[in-house]
């Protein structure tokens, strides 16, 4: 007996529909099939069982498309790749903080000053000192109005031009260094000066034996420079010269 098909209309004799493939169980697999999936026939003349087919397949086709949407072939890559960003991350600044990484030694920051003066760097130069003095060694150069070089050359260290010769080099080594307790140094010149004191979490002496060689001659000087941590920077508060040679006693 001849049936009207629910899914496209046509007529069929058989077991589904000879058009569409509507009552073939191997319909559900077919991509092809999926475009006679929608209701064709009018509303007023469907039955119950013709409600709950396109009712069915009205929600089959919004999971299926939120499906499509949502997938993302590369998820698993992005969640891994985000997950080791994190892991670094924090590794890195454990690391940090421990000084593993990214150490700074005290005694960076009198290599630094004494090649800033030869290289007459005065960035580099007013770098190695806590904020006061390196914003009142700015203040005084802008209002002298010289430029960066000519305070270092002409204003600062012409002297050393003058006895070593242009071109000079500055050669500089370490011997003993000296922690110092809070009761065995002093900051109150500074906050005097100032107005205020630094955070200063330890403080060294450092023995350094310092070499100038130029055209004009040569000279060595051996010095007790003081240093100070603030935060994870080491910063230079002053500097007292000794007469004589490093001597063997005073190396590590």
């Amino acid at each position: 007996m001849a049936k009207v098909c629910k899914s496209c209309g046509e007529m069929y004799s058989g077991k589904y529909c000879d058009k569409c493939g509507y009552g073939d169980p191997k319909l559900k697999s077919s991509k092809a099939a999926a475009k006679y999936k929608k209701a064709t026939k009018p509303e007023r003349f469907r039955t119950a069982e013709d409600k709950a087919v396109y009712a069915k397949w009205e929600k089959e086709r919004l999971e299926a498309r939120k499906k499509n949407r949502n997938y993302d072939k590369n998820a698993g890559i992005k969640t891994l790749i985000l997950v080791a960003v994190v892991v670094v991350g924090v590794v890195i600044a454990v690391l940090w903080q421990s000084g593993i990484i990214f150490h700074v030694e005290k005694t960076d920051v009198i290599r630094q000053y004494f090649n800033s003066i030869q290289n007459s760097d005065f960035d580099k130069f007013i770098d190695c000192f806590p904020s006061d003095m390196k914003d009142e060694y700015e203040t005084q150069r802008k209002d002298g109005g010289y430029s960066k070089e000519q305070v270092m050359k002409e204003v600062l260290y012409a002297d050393f031009i003058e006895e070593y010769g242009e071109g000079y080099t500055i050669s500089v080594d370490f011997g003993q260094e000296t922690k110092l307790e809070k009761g065995e140094y002093d900051l109150s010149g500074y906050k005097e000066a100032y107005g205020r004191t630094p955070k200063v979490s330890e403080a060294y002496e450092v023995v350094t034996n310092i070499t100038f060689r130029g055209s004009k001659g040569s000279e060595e000087a051996k010095l007790y420079i003081y240093v100070g941590r603030i935060g994870r920077s080491w910063k230079i508060f002053g500097m007292t010269e000794d007469s004589g040679m490093l001597l063997e006693s005073d190396s590590e």
